[in-house]
C-alpha cells in the first residue's frame, strides 16, 4: 500500500581495519549511498538514535554562494577593514587605542576571501566591554556557510558538546601566547593528540595574544567578553564554511544567572543581544549544552570515553591531571569524589557573596567537603551551611527548552544524541530549578 511506511534497517558491524579505514568505509557509505552510518569505538553496540549525513550536497550549494559573492552581490559595507586589521607573516593583526594583538593564521587562509562582516564581529566581540560603537554601521550580508563550528577548549563543558554535534563540526582551539602567566596547555593539547589520532579529525589551534586586551585595562588576561572566546571561529568562518558557532556554555551560565539565580534564557536580555548579531551574518549561535548542567557534561565526556583527557583545568603541567588547587578543581574533582587543595584561589571564591558557579559549586561540595589536607568546607565557610540543605537533583536533568536555541537545522541531531545520556527534567526537577534564587532575600 501506498501509505506504508518504510521499514528501517540497522546493521552492526564489527571492523578490524585501523581508525583511518573506518573512517574511510563510513564516509563511503554516506556520500556514494546516502546510508547513515557511524563509527563506534566502544564494545557493547549502538543505539542507533543519531545519525551523521554526507554533507557534500551543502558544500556545493555553499560554493555556489560563495561565487555569487565574488560577482559582486554583497552590501556595501561602512566599516573600514583596513583601518583595524592586516595581515603580514602569517598574522593577523588587530589594532585598537594603539595596541596590537595577533592571530596566527592556517597556511591557506585568505585575508581578502574573508567577509567584511566577519572581521567587523570579531572587532565586536574583542572590545565590547570598553567601545560600543562598534555596530553602529551594522549592515551584514555574509551567507552561512554549510557545517558547524565549535570553541573547543578540550574542557569537559566543551567536550559534552563536542559529542551532541554533527561529526562535520569544525574545532577551533584559542591558543594563548606570548601572555606570561599560569596557563598550560599541557592536558589540551594532549587531549588533541589522542583524539585526532582515534577520530582522525583535527583540532585547529589558533595562536592568538587576544587575551591581553583585558590586560590594557588593569584586568587579569582572559576573555574581553562572553564571546571573545570564540573569536578564532569568527575570523576563520569563510575558511571552514561555518554556518553556526557553538561553545560550552553549560546550564550554570545559562538558565542560572552567574549560577545561582534561575532567568528564562530563551527571553533574557543576554540572548536577545547576541543571538540576532550572530544570525545576521549566517553564524546563528548553537548551544549544544545550555541545557546540562557541569554534572550532565561531565557524564556525558565520561560516557564518550574522555575521562583523564577532556580537563578543564588550565594550569597543571601534569598529563591527565588537574592542579589541585584552582576554581575549576574545586568544582570538578569534587564532582567525582577527588581530593582537591585549600588554595588562597578556593578561599577566595567561597568567601564571596554571591557565589560563583553557585548550584554546581554546591552540588560538588555536597560530594566531598574535605580538602586533601582535612579542612572541612563547611565549618571553614559557615555561610555556606544553609545552601548545602537545598535538594539540587534538577541538575542532574536536562531543561528541554534549551532545545530551542539550537539552530533548526541542527535540532533533531542533537536531540536525538542528548536522549543516550540524560533524561528531561521532571515537573520537581523544573519547579526546583526555577524557584533557584540562593539571594533573593538580602537583595
Amino acid at each position: 500500500m501506498s501509505d506504508e511506511k518504510p521499514y528501517l534497517y540497522m546493521v552492526e558491524v564489527k571492523l578490524e581495519e585501523t581508525d583511518n579505514e573506518a573512517i574511510k568505509l563510513r564516509r563511503t557509505l554516506q556520500e556514494e549511498f546516502n546510508w547513515n552510518a557511524e563509527i563506534v569505538y566502544r564494545e557493547g553496540g549502538n543505539q542507533f538514535s543519531a545519525r551523521n549525513k554526507s554533507t557534500l550536497k551543502q558544500y556545493s550549494q555553499y560554493q555556489s554562494i560563495k561565487n555569487e559573492e565574488e560577482l559582486g552581490n554583497i552590501k556595501i559595507s561602512n566599516y573600514d577593514v583596513g583601518e583595524f586589521w592586516r595581515f603580514e607573516g602569517g598574522r593577523l593583526i588587530f589594532t585598537w587605542n594603539e595596541e596590537e594583538v595577533f592571530f596566527e593564521m592556517p597556511l591557506n587562509w585568505q585575508f581578502e576571501e574573508t567577509h567584511h562582516d566577519l572581521f567587523q564581529l570579531a572587532h565586536f566581540v574583542l572590545v565590547e566591554p570598553w567601545d560600543k560603537t562598534v555596530l553602529d554601521n551594522w549592515n551584514p550580508s555574509r551567507k552561512a556557510g554549510w557545517r558547524p563550528g565549535l570553541a573547543f577548549s578540550g574542557g569537559i563543558d566543551s567536550t559534552a558538546a563536542l559529542a551532541l554535534m554533527p561529526s562535520n563540526t569544525v574545532l577551533l582551539y584559542n591558543e594563548r601566547a606570548e601572555i606570561p602567566g599560569q596557563l598550560d596547555h599541557t592536558n589540551a593539547i594532549r587531549f588533541f593528540d589522542n583524539f585526532e589520532k582515534k577520530t582522525n579529525r583535527p583540532v585547529i589551534r589558533i595562536r592568538s595574544n587576544h587575551e591581553r586586551l583585558r590586560q590594557l585595562k588593569g584586568k587579569n588576561a582572559g576573555f574581553s567578553s562572553d564571546y571573545a572566546c570564540a573569536v578564532q571561529c569568527i575570523i576563520l568562518a569563510d575558511h571552514f564554511g561555518l554556518d553556526s558557532i557553538a561553545t560550552g556554555m553549560p546550564l550554570e551560565n545559562s538558565y542560572l544567572f552567574h549560577g545561582y539565580r534561575y532567568r528564562n534564557f530563551n527571553k533574557s536580555r543576554y540572548w536577545n543581544r547576541y543571538a540576532p548579531i550572530f544570525e545576521s551574518v549566517g553564524l546563528p549561535l548553537y548551544q549544544p549544552v545550555a541545557g546540562c548542567s557541569e554534572i550532565i557534561n561531565m557524564k556525558i565526556s565520561e560516557h564518550q570515553g574522555w575521562s583523564g583527557w577532556a580537563q578543564s583545568c588550565i594550569r597543571s603541567s601534569k598529563e591527565g591531571f588537574g592542579c589541585g588547587g584552582c576554581w575549576k578543581c574545586l568544582r570538578k574533582n569534587t564532582m567525582m569524589g577527588l581530593p582537591f587543595s585549600m588554595s588562597n584561589e578556593i578561599e577566595t571564591f567561597l568567601s564571596k557573596k554571591p557565589l560563583k558557579q553557585a548550584a554546581s559549586t554546591l552540588y560538588s561540595i555536597q560530594q566531598n567537603a574535605i580538602s586533601s589536607e582535612g579542612i572541612n568546607i563547611v565549618k571553614k565557610f559557615p555561610h555556606l551551611k544553609p545552601f548545602l540543605a537545598l535538594e539540587l537533583d534538577f541538575l542532574l536533568f536536562h531543561h528541554e527548552p534549551a532545545m530551542e536555541l539550537i539552530p533548526h537545522k541542527y535540532r533533531k541531531f542533537t536531540e536525538d544524541k542528548l536522549e543516550q545520556y540524560v533524561l528531561p527534567m521532571t515537573r520537581s526537577a523544573l519547579t526546583k530549578l526555577k524557584r533557584f534564587d540562593l539571594y533573593s532575600d538580602n537583595e
